[in-house]
């Protein structure tokens, strides 16, 4: 067995054998995305007094990633864990692609816009690999999906950051 596989079913089986923390993954897996979501549409209205060209700059920096996991699954199409490994999941996801995780892109993406604008706002890293950790934990990625996820999402927002930096200078 290899380690993705013996991560997932460590994280898995922990969530299905203890209540709480299956709920507390179900939680985290899909609802907490949101939460960071908000916080960022807050800090974009209030905090960084954002107007039409930092709405671009996420728009763009967001929508690339997006399209990079497309291709990347396209390329690399990984059937999520509950099929291969014959599970039932906590959770019913919406596509049956597995790699890279959609939400651990957005999720690390979205934790980069914050860090890079306000840098005591690093904690937004722990909600995002909370969503990673549960989507893990509720059967509908491996860890490697997650990681490379995180990565895309990583990479993406420094890339929407300095986009927005450039454009602020030039405006």
């Amino acid at each position: 067995m290899n380690l993705d596989i013996y991560l997932f079913h460590l994280i898995n089986d922990f969530a299905l054998s203890n209540s709480n923390f299956g709920a507390l993954a179900i939680i985290a897996a899909s609802p907490l995305i949101y939460v960071l979501g908000a916080w960022y549409v807050i800090a974009f209205i209030w905090h960084k007094r954002g107007g039409m060209l930092d709405f671009f700059a996420l728009a763009l920096g967001g929508g690339l990633g997006y399209a990079f996991n497309k291709i990347i699954s396209i390329l690399w199409f990984r059937p999520r864990p509950f099929v291969t490994e014959h599970l039932v999941p906590l959770i019913f996801p919406s596509s049956e692609k597995s790699f890279p995780s959609d939400h651990a892109t957005a999720a690390f993406f979205i934790a980069t816009l914050l860090f890079c604008h306000k840098r005591s706002w690093w904690w937004a890293y722990l909600l995002a690999a909370a969503v990673a950790l549960g989507r893990v934990a509720v059967g509908v990625h491996y860890p490697t999906d997650i990681l490379a996820g995180a990565v895309v999402g990583i990479t993406f927002g420094l890339l929407a950051s300095k986009i927005e930096k450039r454009i602020k200078r030039r405006v």
